[in-house]
């Protein structure tokens, strides 16, 4: 699904002046393609914080398993080339709803942390 939405991103919709131009009234329309892209990533992200955090009832084990899964999910995809969905997953990772977890992530199994510290490491500026 990434990659079918980036495939169609028209090069000129990245234009800062087509992009700022969007949220004006009956500009709505505007970068349409760069604008899936964005609501794809965001429901990703959405989505492995909503299975992390979703269940109430949940305990920082399972929660720890959650986030172990999907740091393996986010290493496959970084096999994979599928960078937009490996972003997402960090992203939602990183998000302070997830990182604020220190039971949760002391609970992680060792391995795991890195994995994801070596991500995030290599995918920040």
């Amino acid at each position: 699904m990434g990659m079918e939405l980036f495939s169609m991103v028209v090069p000129h919709e990245c234009l800062g002046s087509v992009w700022s131009q969007r949220t004006k009234p009956g500009n709505e329309h505007l970068a349409p393609t760069v604008g899936a892209t964005i609501a794809w990533f965001n429901s990703v992200a959405n989505f492995v914080i909503t299975t992390c955090l979703g269940d109430p009832n949940m305990m920082s084990q399972e929660r720890a398993r959650v986030v172990e899964y999907w740091i393996k999910v986010a290493r496959e995809c970084r096999t994979l080339k599928n960078f937009s969905s490996l972003h997402a997953m960090l992203s939602a990772l990183q998000s302070v709803l997830i990182y604020r977890l220190k039971k949760t992530w002391e609970k992680c199994p060792g391995g795991a942390g890195a994995h994801f510290r070596n991500y995030t490491a290599k995918t920040t500026p």
